[in-house]
């Protein structure tokens, strides 16, 4: 008889994480006194811990690092410590272990709360304790992804609703050159890149995957977009795969494959920072930030004056906004049971959430380092800064965002409002972050999901449906077949029969279940 594998969240739960606050007591490390004055009893130094990922992956200069811990003791009467977790498969092995040691302190990591929600403590009161600026730093909408259906806080967001991930970009250059404007049509967009292409026999329109395709462009044939949807038919939640336009919007993606102006390598995951080096792609249909970082910095690093690329902030179909926002995740930083100092967690976060969008200092602490070491203020009202790190410099040379905790929404929106000054001398957008800062609250351009702020617990799901990731992955790989021509339309009705025996019916029943618990009919 086989053994039944267990999931995360049954592996963590059955590893002893109820006990492993007893433990810590026993065998963590001392917290280090404060100094006392006038003869008062020492009081101890809260100390916390976080699991984070930074862009060093083996961890920035120690010295930088440890200079940055003891001023932010200074400013905020907290430590702070960082275990770094590598990049991968890896990272999820590690923190699966930091989360299970019954000898390893641990108060926050991140992750999609649903997942942890056994082994981690509700935030509301402490919130309301000593979170109100972190309270303050979140829309509605993003406090929405991180409650249960019964209103309890599981975390405070990493990620929320996003207006600004998935704008059609074309090369502006190759536009000027035709003596076109940005196109906000689908008709426009169409003629824009065959007049590219004209004088551009190279270019080809370039995309990350199905799923990121579809995010540009499935609202222009569908009411829903890139959604999951209610069936007037029978009221239950369907795959955006099944509502009525999809057929319609694989035919077209069909008609620019078999014309040549698709990347042939779009759907197989290719090395796109090499792909965007050659320049050969008129219009890019991915994920935002390989525009505004990878290839912003390709653009800085070869010279390039003339050749770039602009977005378009509407593109209207046949049945209106082309867009989808993407509703982001329910992915959250969590502080496990076993934390001994949760209320200094939160009065750090809160720390960081100080001054609001008027004044991110405390946030480009945590992120850059100390303000005349590693960064200045050219002119704090005007929101300018020089950071003495510029760049990309080499790991060993910085302070590497150990001790920032407070990543995605919320305060990083606000510190995109900073300029920089540049390599060149001159001061400017760093173009990631204007980007951020300018669209990811302008959710008019795209249309909103149906279940954005549904927090699915997937582990859940799939504990109830063992086939939901192969299901997933049939309707992914079968409409790849449908746009490449692999398989032909007119088997459009076949595959939706075999939809059923995938198990559409399990994969409606138990969504529809989760979808009911927060819009009730």
């Amino acid at each position: 008889m086989s053994t039944p594998k267990l999931n995360r969240r049954q592996m963590l739960q059955g590893m002893g994480l109820a006990a492993a606050g007893a433990a810590l007591a026993a065998c963590a490390p001392p917290a280090a006194p404060q100094e006392a004055g006038d003869g008062a009893a020492a009081m101890e130094t809260p100390e916390v811990w976080f699991a984070v990922s930074t862009p060093c992956p083996g961890g920035g200069s120690p010295e930088r690092t440890e200079a940055v811990r003891q001023h932010l003791l200074d400013l905020t009467g907290i430590l702070v410590n960082a275990y770094i977790l590598p990049p991968g498969a890896a990272r999820t092995e590690k923190l699966n272990l930091l989360l299970a040691s019954g000898t390893q302190p641990l108060d926050i990591f991140e992750g999609t709360w649903p997942d942890f929600k056994g082994i981690t403590l509700p935030l509301d009161e402490l919130l309301e304790q000593e979170g109100q600026n972190i309270l303050a730093g979140h829309s509605e909408l993003d406090w929405k992804m991180m409650k249960d259906f019964e209103g309890t806080t599981w975390g405070y967001p990493r990620l929320g609703l996003m207006g600004h991930t998935h704008f059609p970009f074309f090369r502006s250059d190759w536009l000027a050159e035709a003596g076109l404007d940005m196109p906000d049509t689908w008709e426009g967009m169409e003629e824009a890149f065959v007049a590219m292409q004209s004088n551009h026999p190279e270019a080809v329109i370039t995309t990350m995957g199905r799923s990121h395709l579809m995010y540009n462009t499935l609202g222009a044939f569908t009411e829903y977009g890139f959604s999951r949807w209610i069936d007037p038919a029978d009221n239950m939640l369907k795959p955006a795969e099944l509502q009525p336009g999809y057929e319609t919007w694989l035919a077209k993606m069909n008609e620019w494959w078999e014309a040549g102006w698709m990347q042939q390598e779009s759907f197989a995951n290719p090395d796109y920072r090499s792909m965007l080096k050659t320049l050969t792609i008129g219009l890019w249909l991915g994920w935002y930030s390989r525009i505004t970082g990878w290839w912003d910095q390709i653009r800085r690093d070869a010279g390039y004056v003339e050749e770039d690329y602009a977005l378009a902030l509407v593109i209207n179909g046949p049945s209106g906004r082309a867009k989808t926002n993407n509703a982001g995740s329910n992915t959250a930083y969590m502080i496990p049971r076993k934390s001994k100092t949760p209320d200094a967690v939160i009065r750090y976060v809160n720390w960081i959430y100080e001054g609001g969008p008027d004044d991110v200092t405390n946030y480009l602490i945590a992120s850059w380092g100390i303000p005349g070491e590693d960064w200045e203020w050219i002119d704090k009202e005007q929101k300018m800064a020089r950071q003495f790190t510029a760049g990309s410099p080499v790991c060993e040379q910085k302070y590497s965002r150990d001790f920032q905790i407070t990543l995605g929404l919320g305060p990083e929106t606000w510190a995109t409002a900073v300029k920089l000054e540049l390599e060149d001398g001159s001061i400017g957008w760093n173009r990631h972050w204007q980007h951020i800062n300018t669209y990811w609250n302008q959710y008019e351009g795209g249309r909103m999901p149906v279940d954005f702020d549904v927090p699915y617990d997937r582990t859940a799901i799939r504990d109830r449906f063992p086939g939901e990731p192969d299901f997933e992955r049939f309707v992914d790989e079968e409409s790849i077949k449908f746009i490449t021509g692999v398989r032909p339309l007119s088997e459009w009705s076949s595959f939706v029969e075999e939809l059923n025996g995938a198990g559409l019916q399990r994969w409606s029943e138990l969504y529809t279940e989760q979808f009911r618990l927060y819009h009730p009919v």
